[in-house]
């Protein structure tokens, strides 16, 4: 019989046998240490923990299951290690990113009603302006009908509201290297935004009106 331990992933509560515990814990902290105490490098390690969670309820039947040293094994090959990216970063040619199917949900970063027209978007990978014009188009031509239906997928579509289901949304595969990539990419899309703000003439203007 081995030893289990009781843990905490994201919120969740685990309990993991003490061989798997062992590794598991060598991978986070690796992880950590790799992205270092900084806010960007911490938000990347709690979105990784909040997979792995998400990932370890995915193979729960029940609350009596235990996680084993398969279970991380698994885990870990699934989202990689900074080694595994880091190698093929290295090799030339690049390769192409792993697709997967995209999942549909609610953007709520482009949304202007409830973010389905830019869930849509993402899902059949179209144009969002494209889109929403097309929904403008069907309100008029339905006599209301689309707004029903609009209506509906408000509240039937979920909202993603985790870099995962972001990730998903886009048709691309919850692994360290892209949860990394994503975080990065939008810290530095809020710092462009705030450049270009400080640029502009109103950011002027409104510092000369107070001097």
């Amino acid at each position: 019989m081995k030893k289990t331990f009781t843990i905490n992933i994201s919120g969740s509560v685990f309990h993991i046998e003490e061989d798997a515990y062992e590794v598991l814990q060598k991978y986070m902290m690796k992880l950590k240490q790799h992205f270092g105490n900084s806010e960007e490098g911490k938000e990347i390690t709690a979105d990784i923990e909040a997979r792995i969670a998400e990932l370890f309820i995915e193979r729960s039947t029940n609350e009596k299951n235990v996680v084993t040293l398969e279970w991380v094994n698994k885990v870990i090959e699934t989202m990689g290690t900074f080694e595994d990216y880091t190698d093929e970063d290295s090799e030339a040619p690049a390769q192409e990113q792993t697709k997967r199917k995209r999942r549909l949900y609610r953007d709520p970063e482009q949304s202007v009603l409830g973010g389905v027209c830019s869930g849509l978007a993402a899902y059949f990978n179209m144009d969002i302006a494209i889109l929403r014009l097309i929904v403008v188009l069907l309100f008029f031509v339905t006599s209301g009908g689309a707004l029903l239906a609009y209506i509906i997928l408000w509240i039937a579509v979920p909202k993603a509201v985790n870099t995962s289901q972001r990730l998903e949304m886009r048709g691309e595969e919850v692994t360290v290297k892209n949860i990394e990539k994503f975080i990065k990419d939008e810290v530095n899309s809020v710092k462009e935004s705030y450049n270009k703000f400080r640029k502009s003439g109103f950011f002027s203007k409104k510092r000369e009106s107070q001097t």
